[in-house]
């Protein structure tokens, strides 16, 4: 402030200007102040909740040195599905083939249906064959999910098809 008061002793101005720009040095020091001290502040605080956390959580850790054993906790029921079965071919069928094993699915994929190909799903959790959601014949309308060794060729050859239903006019 001192070298501000000497520069104005220098300067020929009014009064007027020289109380004007005091009083706007004055504000702009308190200003100037006031963030410095916001920032130490937030600072110090943000310090002082690092260290009360680290505090806690050595007293939490003091007094649980034991392992927790879980094994007590696991039910194991035989009747869950033991996996997932990849699907690779689904869609909704828009056209069956002359012989009915074959047909085209919404996606534009061609599925062909052999001797060989398992129907429904099976396995020790699966289903009844009558609970299962398949039909005995493909027809326009039916939801598809099954899989495919191979999905490059055209068409591809069904290892499996899970399911076989239509859910707006089902046949059973």
């Amino acid at each position: 402030m001192n070298a501000y008061k000497n520069v104005m002793k220098q300067i020929h101005a009014s009064e007027e200007f020289k109380i004007k720009m005091q009083n706007e040095m004055m504000e702009f020091q308190q200003k100037e102040k006031r963030v410095f001290m916001k920032k130490v502040r937030i600072s110090v605080g943000s310090l002082v909740a690092c260290a009360v956390i680290a505090v806690v959580a050595s007293l939490v850790n003091v007094n649980n040195d034991t392992t927790i054993d879980l094994t007590d906790r696991i039910e194991v029921d035989h009747a869950a599905p033991a996996a997932s079965a990849v699907v690779n071919i689904e869609g909704k069928i828009t056209e069956v083939g002359e012989d009915g094993l074959s047909f085209t699915l919404d996606n534009g994929m061609e599925v062909v249906v052999t001797d060989e190909t398992k129907l429904g799903i099976d396995g020790p959790t699966a289903p009844p064959k009558e609970e299962q959601f398949f039909e005995p014949t493909f027809r326009v309308g039916n939801l598809i999910g099954g899989f495919t060794e191979d999905t490059t060729t055209e068409p591809v050859t069904a290892a499996v098809i899970y399911t076989n239903w239509n859910f707006e006019k089902p046949i059973r």
